[in-house]
């Protein structure tokens, strides 16, 4: 596997380190998305906040996949920036992009320094559409068979 420029760049300044794969963890990541999407669509309407933080830890998921995949970790950057290069990696469109950092904003912020503030199931489900919509983008980006059913 050769590892994209943008990924060269980021070891280069520190924001990421570079690991070794670990045997499995890229399908066991993607395998822990498939469960969070599953879990994000039984969850029942009125629970929107659920639904959302479900589909959101599905997401990151992804990203932690194809972090695996290119053996690197984020290290000062963070969480936030590995986002935007894998959904970027993952040809999110801008809109998509956006929706995908305002979670991941709301999460960082209500985890560590306010209560989470409400979420409309619009925003929910159209989390779940992005869940659903790139994790056969991440297996096709990491070379992952689907698991057989």
């Amino acid at each position: 596997m050769q590892r994209p420029i943008e990924y060269q760049n980021l070891l280069k300044t520190h924001a990421l380190e570079e690991v070794a794969q670990t045997p499995g963890a890229i399908a066991m990541y993607l395998l822990n998305a498939q469960n969070y999407l599953s879990s994000a669509r039984q969850i029942e309407e009125k629970l929107s906040m659920q639904r959302f933080t479900a589909a959101y830890e599905g997401y990151f998921q992804l990203v932690q996949a194809v972090q695996e995949y290119y053996g690197v970790r984020a290290k000062s950057a963070g969480r936030n920036l590995v986002i935007q290069r894998v959904s970027s990696d993952l040809k999110m469109s801008p809109t998509e992009m956006a929706l995908i950092i305002k979670a991941h904003t709301r999460r960082n912020e209500t985890s560590y320094h306010s209560p989470f503030p409400p979420v409309s199931m619009a925003e929910a489900q159209a989390l779940v559409g992005i869940l659903e919509k790139y994790l056969a983008q991440a297996y096709k980006l990491t070379d992952t068979p689907w698991p057989a059913t």
